[in-house]
């Protein structure tokens, strides 16, 4: 047997360790950038790291200040994801923006734009958290302002019309 293959196998070990803690550290790194992104004050110079936590973070921030596009805008890039629990509370916040520019809006047609929106997005959030109480309060909120009707069409008046009957045939059967 070979004495130096241990060495070697030994060797590979320790470079992969090596490589794989430095991923790690740069990952670690990453995530605390973004924490503290996250936990900052948003000034405005400072750049917003492409994360979707930090996106929506920021678009909150936005939304809290009253610049409702740019918090829509980054709401929609936080919907386009594969994270569903935070595509659903990305959601909840643009219908509850929508919401809002609805009750400013009066009794103009931008206001029924608005609650429809804002109902669209209520339901995709429930699609996503059917458990999220929230969004399903507020969706009751959006009915009320702006009532959906249902639609009928002919075709089920047709089947409606129709008379069927149904007949129930059962038996009885003596068990010992």
């Amino acid at each position: 047997m070979n004495k130096e293959a241990p060495f070697y196998v030994l060797s590979a070990i320790a470079l992969i360790s090596i490589v794989m803690a430095g991923q790690a550290g740069l990952l670690l790194m990453e995530t605390q950038k973004i924490n503290k992104f996250i936990g900052s004050d948003f000034t405005q110079g400072e750049d917003i790291p492409s994360h979707l936590k930090a996106q929506f973070s920021q678009a909150f921030n936005d939304a809290k200040q009253g610049e409702n596009r740019k918090a829509l805008e980054r709401f929609l890039k936080v919907t386009n994801t594969n994270d569903k629990e935070l595509e659903a509370v990305a959601y909840y916040n643009r219908a509850n923006i929508y919401l809002k520019l609805a009750q400013r809006a009066g009794e103009n047609d931008s206001r029924l734009s608005y609650i429809a929106l804002a109902k669209q997005d209520y339901r995709n959030s429930l699609l996503l958290d059917s458990s999220n109480w929230n969004a399903r309060f507020n969706l009751e909120v959006a009915l009320l302002m702006v009532p959906e009707e249902p639609v009928q069409k002919s075709e089920f008046k047709k089947v409606i019309s129709q008379r069927k009957d149904v007949r129930i045939v059962g038996f009885k059967v003596d068990l010992p």
